[in-house]
């Protein structure tokens, strides 16, 4: 991060990363539209050099107290330039869309309680060798305990006691039960490390009681061949950019590979001549062989040879906008939500992402009365077990389940103990 940066020079240098990037005037001027009022506030009030507070400021200045999610267009935007200079001026990177600080909020851990929490969180990670998202969990649930507890004025481990804590689990939403178990499951682990070292003289964390919280895993949402065809046929493959998610969106629909594989294939992953797909899948580290189909080839043909931008990049899909960076998973989760909700068909308590396309391959085929092995293979699932998943919504199987519930006779329900027996 640059100190002591003038306005004149962090929009300068913006301005110039932009035209790098090679975006349009039309894009620039709309920064510019933002910059201006913001420099004449500076200017205003006497500020020489910009960081955080002064955007924070500025924004204030037009909104007053504001609720990010109920803002409209024009505000949004406003607060998305204004925060997108503040990461460029800490990281020297833009980023495009929602508010970047708005997206991932920093995780401030003020005070005493705070920084005794950042090193549990830097022990837990470093000696267990947590993944991102374990470590992710450990601060946000951390997070949120330290938000509670200086809500509630305590700023010293020592104000810790049963009351708050038994507090805190009251004030946790009672329809997120699979969530509170993890969360709590962390403050316990928490309250016992600072037993152990010391920092409290009482074993807090048998206040946290332990629970048996199993989680049912939700059905997964399919469309019909119908809809999975209007989807298709919706996507504009006049641009380039719908050569490219016709072609991406197919490998979802009629392949069922998941967003990470579609992002990450290759050109050495396609054999043209034997006719297949051939990669290492991303999630299970399973190598898998599909068939490419030949509504699959010609799609990615042509986008090879009519829309990809020219790249030495050896992953297939790119983004369409300079410096034309492979396509990410999220571009591709992204891509097919955009087209679903575009081509009309009705998403109402479904999801409507790539995964949505995979589960919906996994059911046609299941509709087509296609053995299991033969299916967990084509997902390239280790066990078939996970495929069973799919199983719960093939409807046409499941009736064949259903047992005849045999008519009860209405003296069965006058007979003594029965629903109308006169006490």
């Amino acid at each position: 991060m640059k100190d002591n940066q003038t306005i004149d020079e962090l929009v300068n240098d913006f301005e110039n990363h932009l035209r790098t990037l090679q975006r349009s005037r039309l894009t620039i001027r709309q920064y510019w539209q933002i910059w201006k009022p913001l420099k004449l506030f500076m200017s205003a009030h006497g500020i020489e050099y910009y960081d955080q507070s002064v955007g924070q400021q500025f924004v204030k200045s037009k909104l007053g107290e504001y609720d990010y999610a109920t803002l409209n267009q024009m505000q949004r935007r406003l607060i998305n330039v204004v925060d997108a200079l503040y990461v460029f001026q800490c990281k020297g990177e833009i980023f495009f869309g929602q508010a970047p600080l708005r997206r991932n909020p920093p995780k401030i851990f003020a005070g005493e309680i705070g920084l005794i929490m950042e090193n549990y969180i830097t022990y837990k990670k470093t000696t267990f060798d947590l993944s991102k998202s374990t470590n992710n969990n450990n601060i946000k649930s951390l997070h949120d305990l330290l938000l509670f507890l200086t809500g509630k004025g305590i700023q010293k481990i020592s104000d810790i006691s049963e009351v708050y804590l038994f507090s805190f689990i009251k004030s946790l939403n009672p329809e997120t039960p699979v969530v509170n178990h993890s969360k709590l499951g962390i403050v316990k682990n928490f309250l016992s490390y600072l037993y152990e070292e010391q920092l409290l003289s009482k074993d807090y964390s048998k206040v946290i009681q332990r629970t048996n919280c199993k989680q049912q895993p939700r059905l997964p949402s399919v469309f019909s061949a119908e809809e999975v065809s209007c989807i298709l046929n919706s996507i504009d493959r006049a641009n380039p950019s719908g050569k490219r998610d016709y072609a991406m969106m197919l490998l979802a629909a009629k392949l069922g590979m998941r967003v990470s594989d579609i992002a990450g294939l290759k050109f050495e992953n396609i054999n043209w001549n034997k006719g297949i797909i051939e990669f290492v899948q991303f999630k299970t580290q399973k190598e898998i062989t599909l068939p490419l189909l030949p509504e699959v080839g010609n799609a990615i043909i042509d986008y090879l040879k009519y829309a990809r931008p020219v790249s030495d990049e050896h992953h297939c899909f790119l983004q369409q906008i300079f410096p034309y960076k492979k396509s990410t998973p999220q571009d591709v989760s992204g891509t097919a939500a955009f087209h679903i909700r575009r081509s009309g068909i009705s998403i109402k308590e479904r999801r409507h992402g790539a995964h949505a396309l995979r589960h919906s391959f996994a059911t046609t085929l299941l509709e087509n009365k296609t053995i299991l092995p033969v299916i967990s293979e084509a997902l390239g699932h280790h066990h078939t077990a996970s495929t069973m998943f799919y199983l719960r919504v093939d409807k046409k199987q499941l009736k064949q389940c259903a047992l005849d519930v045999p008519v009860v006779s209405p003296g069965f329900y006058n007979q003594k103990g029965g629903f109308n027996h006169d006490y």
